[in-house]
Formats: C-alpha cells, sequence, structure tokens
C-alpha cells in the first residue's frame, strides 16, 4: 500500500514544475546580459588570461589539463574557452551561460528529489529555493565562479543518477572535480540518501571509487590553491582564529539562508570573543545531537542538518583558504541540506502557501542582488555599505577608478592600505593602484603642480617594491614617471 501510495504521488507530471523553475530564475537572471565583467578575478579567468582568450586550441586545452597554475579546474577553463570562441568578449553573454547551468541544475535537484521521495511538492520546493536563494546570486551572476556552477551541475547529476547508475555516478564525480574541487563530499552526501530518503542502509564499500575520487580531489585542491597563493599558511592565521571563525560561520550562514539581507562578495575577518565562539559551536554540537537523537523520526532533518553541516567543512575555514571570513558562493550546494530539513518539516496542508511567500519574497530579493553585479563599481560600491571596515572591497574598488576617477580611487586605495594593517602582496598592489590613480591625477596639470604628484606616485611604487620586489607594473611605473618628470607640456591628450 505504502509503495502505491508513493508511486501515486510520483504520478504528478513533472513538466509543469520544471517549466516554472526555467521562467522563475529566468524573471530573476535574464538582466545578466547587459552586466560586464568585473576586475575582481575576471581578468586572470577570462579577460587578461593568455590561454583562455583565444578560446578552444589544442595548446589551450593542453594547458587547461596540465597547469594547477591558477587551480586546477580543466573543463571550467575549457567552458570559458568555449565562450570566448561563442560570445567574444560579451561578458553578458558569459554569464548567461552560467545562468543556463544553474537552471539545468536546479531541474536536475528537483527530478532526483522527486524520484527519491516520491513527492513533487517539496522536492519542487526545494529545487526552488536552490534556484532563487539570493545567496547563490554570486555563484551565478559572476563570470569567475562558472567553477562553481559547471561543478554543480555534475554534482547534480550524479544525484540524478544514483543510486541505480553508479557507473554514471562516478563519471559525473569526476567531471565534477574537474570542474572545481568543491565536491569531494559527495560521497557523504550519497551515504545520507542512502539514509534517507532511499532507506538502504550503510553502503560504504560500493562507494569506495568515489572515496578515492574525493582523495584525488583533496590533493588537486590542495596543489591549485597553493599556487595560487591563497591557501593561508597556520602562522597567517592561527588555529584557534580558525576554529572560531568556522564555529561562528555555521550560524551565520543559518542567519543568511533564513534572512539572505546585506549579502556581499567579500566579508572582512573580524575578531572573535572566545564566549562568542563557544557559544556557536555548542548550539551547532546542540542542533547535531538532536537531529541524531530523533533520526527515526524525523529523518528528513538527520540527512538535511548533516549535508549542510558536511558539506561546508572543505570551505569552512578549518584550512584558511583567502582573507574572507565567509562567502556565499559556499551556500551554493549546502544550502540544498537546510532546504530539505526546513521543507520536509513543514506540515502539507500549509507547504503551498508558505513557500509561495518565502519563494516571492527571495525572488524579488535576488532580482535585486543580480544588479549590484552590473559592473565592479556597483558590486564593491554595495559591499562597502554592508559590512564591516573592508580592505578589499576599497581596494578592488580603487582599481576601477585608478585609470578613470583617479580621486575617488586615491581615497579608497588609501583607506585600503590602511584598513590592511600588514604588508603583503595585496597591500603592495593596493600601493601601485595609488601611484597609478597619482600619476593620472598629475596627467592633465602644469608641470609644476604635476611634479609633486608624480614623486608621491614614485614613492607608492617603491612601498610596493619594498613590500614585494616582484609587485606587477611597479618598475615600468617608475621608468613611465620619470620620463614624465622630464617632460615640459601637459601629457593630457
Amino acid at each position: 500500500m505504502a509503495r502505491k501510495r508513493q508511486q501515486k504521488k510520483v504520478a504528478a507530471n513533472p513538466v509543469p514544475f520544471v517549466a516554472g523553475l526555467a521562467i522563475l530564475m529566468l524573471a530573476v537572471f535574464a538582466q545578466v546580459t547587459s552586466h560586464s565583467f568585473l576586475n575582481y578575478d575576471d581578468g586572470q579567468f577570462v579577460t587578461e588570461n593568455p590561454h583562455v582568450i583565444h578560446g578552444l586550441t589544442a595548446e589551450s586545452i593542453g594547458w587547461a589539463i596540465a597547469s594547477p597554475s591558477l587551480g586546477w579546474y580543466p573543463i571550467t577553463w575549457m567552458s570559458h574557452m568555449l565562450d570566448i570562441d561563442l560570445w567574444q568578449m560579451r561578458a553578458g553573454l558569459h554569464v548567461m551561460t552560467s545562468v543556463i547551468l544553474h537552471i539545468i541544475s536546479a531541474m536536475l535537484l528537483f527530478l532526483a528529489l522527486r524520484r527519491m521521495t516520491g513527492e513533487s511538492w517539496p522536492s519542487a520546493v526545494v529545487a526552488a529555493l536552490f534556484a532563487i536563494h539570493p545567496a547563490h546570486v554570486e555563484s551565478v551572476a559572476w563570470v569567475s565562479e562558472r567553477k562553481d556552477t559547471l561543478s554543480t551541475l555534475f554534482a547534480m547529476l550524479a544525484l540524478f543518477f544514483y543510486p541505480a547508475k553508479r557507473w554514471r555516478v562516478f563519471v559525473a564525480m569526476v567531471l565534477s572535480i574537474m570542474a572545481k574541487q568543491m565536491y569531494i563530499t559527495l560521497p557523504f552526501v550519497l551515504l545520507l540518501l542512502d539514509f534517507w530518503p532511499l532507506g538502504r542502509g550503510v553502503r560504504i564499500k560500493e562507494k569506495s571509487p568515489l572515496l578515492a575520487l574525493t582523495i584525488f580531489g583533496a590533493i588537486m585542491a590542495i596543489v591549485g590553491q597553493r599556487n595560487l597563493s591563497a591557501l593561508q599558511s597556520v602562522e597567517a592565521v592561527p588555529l584557534a582564529t580558525r576554529l572560531s571563525n568556522a564555529a561562528v560561520a555555521y550560524i551565520r550562514y543559518i542567519g543568511k539562508f533564513f534572512a539572505p539581507m546585506n549579502l556581499a562578495v567579500v566579508y572582512p575577518m573580524q575578531p572573535i570573543a572566545a564566549g562568542v565562539a563557544a557559544a556557536a559551536a555548542l548550539l551547532l554540537v546542540v542542533i547535531s545531537i538532536a537531529a541524531f537523537r530523533y533520526r527515526a523520526k524525523a529523518p528528513h532533518f538527520f540527512t538535511g542538518w548533516f549535508w549542510f553541516l558536511g558539506t561546508l567543512v572543505p570551505v569552512i575555514g578549518i584550512v584558511q583558504i583567502g582573507t574572507q571570513a565567509i562567502a556565499d558562493r559556499y551556500t551554493y550546494f549546502s544550502f540544498i541540506g537546510l532546504s530539505i530539513a526546513v521543507v520536509w518539516s513543514i506540515p502539507r496542508r500549509v507547504l503551498a502557501p508558505v513557500a509561495a511567500v518565502v519563494v516571492i519574497a527571495f525572488a524579488a530579493i535576488a532580482y535585486r542582488q543580480v544588479g549590484y553585479w552590473r559592473d565592479s563599481e556597483t558590486l564593491f560600491e554595495h559591499t562597502i555599505a554592508v559590512t564591516p571596515p573592508n580592505p578589499m572591497a576599497e581596494y578592488s574598488i580603487g582599481q576601477t577608478f585608478e585609470l578613470t576617477k583617479p580621486d575617488r580611487a586615491i581615497e579608497h586605495l588609501q583607506r585600503a592600505i590602511r584598513l590592511s594593517g600588514h604588508a603583503s602582496e595585496w597591500t603592495a598592489q593596493a600601493h601601485v593602484g595609488l601611484g597609478t590613480a597619482l600619476m593620472m591625477k598629475a596627467r592633465p596639470l602644469p608641470p609644476a603642480e604635476r611634479t609633486p604628484l608624480i614623486n608621491e606616485a614614485i614613492a607608492e611604487f617603491q612601498r610596493a617594491l619594498s613590500i614585494d620586489p616582484s609587485a606587477a607594473h611597479a618598475r615600468n611605473n617608475i621608468a613611465l614617471a620619470h620620463q614624465w618628470l622630464s617632460a615640459s607640456a601637459p601629457l593630457f591628450r
């Protein structure tokens, strides 16, 4: 009888659900066709990458497969190269490719959950939350995060094929890891799905090939991040700081799941009181114990909660990658777990009205959030407005203005240097940017007014070289500055 009831639930036609998801996502994301490339990673991943800008060639494909210099993302690199062949440098269409990948991922998630659970409406709500949650805008609207949307698409394919087609699951995980090594936790997710909704029992042995991929993916992630200089040393971020931030980060992510406000591309690290970290850790432990204790009565909550916890482990900050405290893009897959835990806990008689209100509200917030990603100026002005003092955001908007609005660039770059608080490769480039802005300010002035600004610019380039002797453009700009000093006529044309 139970099987007949489940078959009756599954019998609902999936086409209206799939079409509804596509329409919903296009309503939120179609505006990206007018967006620009950003000065935050888009240069090294696309616009200034000599291996990408010539499109798909035998040489560029070989580089994508063999080189981990910016991270090992061969499938992602090739997708960027294909975009160059298709769209040239029309940034909005590059982003639209990511939107299409996102749409397909949401559809696969719905179909996978519907098949596994036998329930169409809760599956559709979870897929809709994945589709338009405002925190997921970063992964979709940022060209450099193609690795997120592409690796997630293959992870969704793995869920779609699981458990019947194990070799297809294996191939999907291989492709996902070749796009980004985020889903080294996929075998863990499949074990959770074995418990609920599949009820297959613990089947670790059959996942041995996937666990081997997990080890391989972890190794390639470490190699790539070290080459990218994003993996921070233990000395740079002490273990106690990393553990405190990890505990608080989980709670912050939960907060952003329910109230996705003040979202930003960069969240700076902040001091965390020991009591706050301890309270956050205690809350996580209490919820985890409750999820385990009541796993028989609420198996969906067990699966959803530990999906959320487990899939964030590689990026929660225990191994520090970059300088951010949290990142919206890290929620792209992990929030599916929270969605499952919440949606299947809502009584079916009120699920439709509650879901309608939440989805409409989130879609409206997401639509506005997509708009903040239209160009670098808009993105970083918004980030500065909604975050604590943020040196990386100040630096990035300073870079945006250094050639066109030097006075504004000088203001932001000086603040970035002051906030950074320590000498690093990052601050070296801030000094280079500040020197460049000073030269651009000096350029149209007569010699008497120009000279002090150019000397100040030279001093900034020298400060950059004292921090990083190989600081990009510093030496060339010093030579150019001396040429300008010897010129007697205005340099502006």
